[in-house]
């Protein structure tokens, strides 16, 4: 193996290789490699922990091919990050030590090949539940699925190890009490060694001279050769279900996913500006999630983004729907009027998260914005006009589904999750507009009534999720916290 040195300029070449050497290897290649074998490295890292900066030594092993053709995906599989955490990382004090630790780390591994290289994460690396240890350090191993890459040249692909991101989970003892606050931290690879994982061998097709391209996503990407720049074709996604912003293009996907089950809750406020009012939507409802069904990877005026989907509908007992809310308004200003307000989910709610490519210089975080669409049809009962009943009957209800667009922005990495992300929750803020109403009455026609007193555009509306309980990882489950509507 050889020795790696950091190269001050590698900011600037990964800007001149271009945006698509960035999502190198998360296009399947045709075909797969053979003659497998296990690669293993140990490689020091030195890590911000919430105690200070220490060394932790981490073990790393995969198993992938020896050698491969032009064109064929190279698979690394069973990869897994073992490493040692001391005791002083999980809590400031023994008293406090959680019972159990879970979690998930990233590593952004570096793949070269003559003389280009290109970062691509290895990200949702999960951690089982571990227990303490009486006494020592505790031993940890994160394992997943890790992105494809297909080299479109000959010549030796390298793996290399970079910045590993962990963040972790606490379970306190019974009895004891809430647990330490959930630690994150980054690690970065010591300079002087080898982070050198493997190699794998692409030999040139016979009677085709090698060219000097690093590996590429198979599909829709040409090598541009001045410079060695690359640049995909410009793609679109599906159309219908949320969107990226209309200003970048799909360089690479999407690319299907496996995605995990995942649950939650959400409450929240619904402003009806026509009522000078809000429905409080108090009793939580239930969100249940496919994480990550897509990846796509886009090019955007502030640089590449990944772009991240997932779906779900809305669960109370067993229907797509909010739990019902109770509103009291003045209705034109003086009668006051109190109904049940009942959000049936039509269709699916789509999720899109916009994430960065790279950590913010300054805070070393990942900014992410998550945009999520929801059809739903308002439907009203119970109501009472200066607490005498109105029959409204069964089927008063909005003449089509509003969409519902919130939006949450947030943060990852270094220190741990801030604002709102799609597993760790937090605010969502946007605004619907509230169509006609029909069906409303039964001795008689009440339609214009509620149109006239509650139908209208641009209602402010902020939902606070709960974290995710997410199959296989014990953090938040069985039962996820539900949430507090706050204004």
């Amino acid at each position: 193996m050889r020795t790696r040195t950091p190269d001050p300029r590698r900011t600037a070449r990964f800007a001149a290789v271009g945006a698509m050497a960035l999502v190198a290897g998360f296009m399947p290649g045709t075909g797969a490699a053979n003659d497998t074998r296990t690669a293993e490295a140990d490689i020091a890292y030195t890590c911000d922990l919430p105690s200070g900066a220490q060394p932790v030594p981490v073990h790393i092993t995969a198993e992938l091919p020896v050698s491969t053709s032009i064109g064929t995906a190279i698979q690394l599989r069973d990869v897994a990050l073992s490493f040692e955490l001391p005791r002083s990382a999980l809590s400031s004090s023994p008293e406090a030590e959680p019972a159990a630790v879970s979690g998930s780390a990233r590593v952004l591994t570096e793949v070269s090949q003559r003389g280009e290289s290109t970062d691509v994460p290895w990200q949702g690396l999960e951690i089982p539940e571990t227990s303490l240890p009486a006494t020592g350090d505790i031993a940890l191993r994160a394992t997943g699925e890790v992105p494809t890459i297909t080299p479109r040249s000959s010549g030796d692909v390298l793996f290399a190890l970079g910045q590993l991101d962990v963040g972790l989970a606490l379970r306190a003892a019974e009895g004891a009490g809430d647990a330490p606050p959930p630690p994150a931290f980054s690690c970065k690879a010591d300079p002087d060694q080898s982070a050198e994982l493997a190699t794998v061998t692409v030999p040139p097709q016979t009677g085709a001279p090698p060219t000097g391209t690093a590996p590429e996503p198979s599909g829709d990407t040409t090598p541009e050769r001045s410079g060695g720049a690359k640049a995909g074709r410009e793609q679109a996604l599906p159309a219908g279900g949320v969107q990226p912003p209309a200003d970048c293009t799909v360089m690479t996907g999407p690319i299907p996913q496996v995605p995990k089950p995942a649950h939650g809750y959400m409450a929240g406020y619904s402003n009806i500006n026509k009522l000078a009012g809000a429905i409080r939507f108090s009793d939580p409802g239930h969100l249940r999630l496919n994480l990550n069904t897509s990846v796509s990877f886009l090019r955007c005026p502030t640089g590449v983004k990944s772009w991240l989907t997932t779906d779900g509908t809305l669960d109370h007992k067993g229907k797509a729907r909010m739990p019902p809310a109770e509103a009291t308004f003045l209705t034109f200003g003086f009668m006051p009027t109190t109904a049940k307000v009942e959000l049936i989910l039509e269709g699916r709610i789509d999720i899109g998260t916009l994430g960065d490519s790279a950590p913010d210089p300054d805070t070393k975080k990942y900014k992410e914005t998550t945009t999520a669409i929801a059809p739903l049809r308002a439907r009203l009962y119970d109501v009472e006009v200066n607490g005498e009943p109105l029959d409204v009957g069964p089927d008063c209800r909005s003449v089509s589904p509003m969409t519902l667009k919130l939006v949450g922005k947030g943060a990852s990495g270094a220190g741990g999750p801030e604002g709102y992300t799609v597993k760790t929750g937090g605010p969502l803020t946007g605004y619907a507009d509230v169509p006609p109403f029909t069906g409303c009455g039964v001795t008689e026609d009440l339609d214009n009534l509620f149109t006239a007193s509650v139908s209208g555009k641009g209602n402010y509306t902020k939902m606070m999720q709960s974290p995710l309980c997410v199959e296989g990882v014990p953090a938040n489950c069985p039962e996820p916290p539900k949430p507090k509507p706050e204004r």
